[in-house]
């Protein structure tokens, strides 16, 4: 059962899921664009519907959970009591439901944020860590905690074995909301000849949407036992590097990326940058991790498409 089934890491997710042979359950606010598989069935509902969400976990009676359902952050700012109901209380309604069913889940994951951490200066040379100090500088920080903290409880409880997995920027295909979307509206707006502005400097942690799509799901469907905090892989690079790497793909490619800059009142980045993933990749060595090159080209060529 995937909640946030058609969203940019849903989607993702639920593609390789059903290739790796998986019976998938989406369920999600808005149906699917495109007629999956025979193997795919959806069920609409609302995470912040206690009702709704007991009864799709008791019609699936899933041997696998993916909690992607959330409101993203200008959305958690903008409408705070919508963003409680939906990522606080309906993560707690779902861990209520997962732990009424008759057969104990094989594994739930969860989707965490690298906005449980604080700025970078708070932590050591060898990056940020799964068990370094939370400082959440939002209320979406604050929730994802919350939601770490249910995944743990809910080990505890059942001994499911339970994934609590963060990410930071993630852009490309399907990364189309959200602040740090600026990325991806980057490469679509060279795609179609357009001027960009970027709204802000510094540094971020780059993860390609396929990547993360892949990512979730080996964390679903690989061997793992006990309950565990990762951090997605990625790279941690500047962002006048991104715009470098741009350029150069888009120059490769035959598309002008030079109407691409910083917009005038573009501030330092807020964003946690350097997350350590040395866990995840001993722990799930399957998880792929598309270089930034290859990635925005990747990205180019489909938004030319």
């Amino acid at each position: 059962m995937v909640t946030g089934s058609t969203g940019c890491i849903g989607s993702h997710a639920v593609r390789i899921l059903l290739d790796e042979g998986a019976r998938v359950f989406g369920f999600n606010r808005s149906m699917p664009e495109d007629a999956l598989s025979e193997n795919y069935r959806h069920l609409t509902g609302d995470l912040s519907d206690p009702e709704s969400v007991s009864l799709a976990v008791k019609e699936v009676q899933p041997t696998h959970v993916l909690h992607l359902g959330a409101l993203q952050t200008p959305d958690c700012r903008d409408y705070p009591m919508r963003g409680l109901e939906v990522n606080l209380l309906g993560t707690a309604y779902l861990f209520q439901s997962c732990g009424k069913l008759e057969t104990p889940l094989k594994r739930f994951v969860f989707a965490s944020s690298s906005a449980v951490n604080g700025p970078r200066s708070l932590y050591g040379p060898e990056g940020v860590r799964p068990g370094d100090p939370y400082q959440p500088f939002n209320l979406y920080g604050y929730w994802k905690v919350a939601g770490e903290g249910m995944a743990q409880a809910f080990h505890q409880a059942t001994q499911s074995s339970t994934v609590s997995l963060r990410l930071a920027t993630t852009y490309g295909p399907g990364r189309d909301r959200g602040f740090t979307a600026a990325m991806t509206s980057a490469m679509k707006a060279v795609a179609k000849g357009e001027p960009f502005e970027i709204p802000y400097r510094g540094k971020e942690h780059y993860h390609f949407s396929r990547d993360v799509g892949a990512g979730f799901a080996r964390a679903v469907i690989d061997p793992f036992e006990g309950y565990g905090t990762f951090n997605l892989l990625g790279e941690t690079r500047p962002v006048d590097d991104f715009l470098a790497v741009l350029r150069e793909q888009a120059g490769k490619l035959e598309m002008n990326a030079e109407g691409v800059g910083y917009s005038d009142d573009a501030e330092e980045t807020p964003f946690v940058y350097g997350l350590n993933d040395d866990a995840t990749r001993s722990a799930f060595p399957k998880m792929p991790k598309t270089s930034l090159e290859e990635g925005i080209r990747q990205s180019l060529v489909f938004f030319s498409a």
